[in-house]
């Protein structure tokens, strides 16, 4: 079944969605024979997340409880931290914000044919209520965005080329909250000798399949709990506002010493970015040292904007 898969995984296309996993042909199969009996079946694209994991443990098609239970818990606390991570300005201790778990909720539905497998769905259409609107400009951070961070690092961490400097690179940026999650999602699972397959269909697109290994993860692993953050301090930094992401809140600073800033941006300034695009400006900034893969890099988070006087 897989051979025949993986053969034809060059086939897919919008009009033509060969399954791309035992997940996906068996979830095509049932719907053809629901059909067969005169029942409807949603065909509207939900997001949806297969999981099979993999390892010597699940050779018997089952998988402990005490396995179970805190990947599960692990995986949905890691997803959230990434979110709220991408939204610019991630916490170490307080809640992640109601919209966040809203919008990265994972929902148990199905079990699938394979060493030990499971679908997750995401929480599906949502329209967000005024008041959300008004207090979260960067609502669009779904889901699919977190999950697609998640699958980069896993197959960040896979590649024989990538150093441990690159990984730590991705990671640092994230935060504190998401590599304490991620650390513990992925040790919890090296620890067992397990590894996952991972098939995601998003919203919109096509659906991406990754397999990542106990030793890819105990890389990850070994960053996350290596890694030690400094308490944040406030530091004003001036330049060039070359590059902003209002989607991501996210900046690019170039200094008069042609120094590259990359920062976060606070939820409070991230729509009022164009006025400042091309100008030069003055940031105050909250800084984050991490000590990280044998270096020290800076986190920056953009605390407040001003346009900064012209130099002589």
């Amino acid at each position: 079944m897989r051979a025949w898969l993986r053969a034809r995984r060059g086939e897919r296309s919008e009009d033509r969605p060969v399954p791309a996993s035992a997940a996906e042909f068996a979830a095509a199969q049932r719907a053809k024979l629901l059909r067969g009996f005169g029942v409807e079946v949603d065909d509207v694209p939900v997001q949806r997340l297969d999981v099979a994991l993999t390892g010597t443990a699940t050779e018997t098609h089952t998988v402990r409880i005490g396995v179970l239970g805190p990947f599960l818990e692990n995986l949905q606390e890691s997803v959230q931290a990434v979110a709220q991570a991408l939204t610019g300005r991630p916490t170490s201790f307080a809640s992640v914000p109601r919209w966040i778990k809203e919008e990265t909720a994972l929902s148990a539905a199905a079990v699938f044919p394979s060493s030990f497998g499971l679908t997750l769905y995401g929480p599906g259409e949502r329209e967000a209520a005024p008041e959300q609107q008004t207090l979260f400009p960067r609502a669009e951070v779904t889901l699919d965005d977190a999950l697609g961070v998640l699958l980069d690092l896993a197959e960040l961490s896979e590649s024989p080329r990538a150093l441990d400097d690159d990984l730590a690179e991705e990671l640092v940026g994230l935060g504190r909250r998401a590599l304490k999650h991620l650390g513990s999602l992925t040790g919890a699972l090296s620890d067992e000798g397990l590894g996952l397959r991972l098939s995601w269909r998003p919203r919109e697109g096509q659906t991406r399949l990754t397999e990542w290994s106990p030793g890819a993860m105990q890389r990850v692993r070994l960053i996350c709990e290596q890694s030690e953050f400094a308490e944040a301090e406030q530091m004003t930094v001036t330049g060039r506002l070359a590059a902003a992401d209002m989607l991501r809140g996210s900046v690019e600073i170039v200094t008069e010493a042609a120094e590259r800033v990359r920062a976060g941006v606070d939820e409070e300034w991230s729509q009022r970015l164009p006025e400042f695009l091309g100008r030069r400006v003055e940031a105050q900034t909250e800084v984050t040292r991490v000590l990280s893969a044998g270096r020290e890099r800076r986190v920056y988070t953009v605390l407040s904007l001003r346009e900064a006087e012209q130099g002589v």
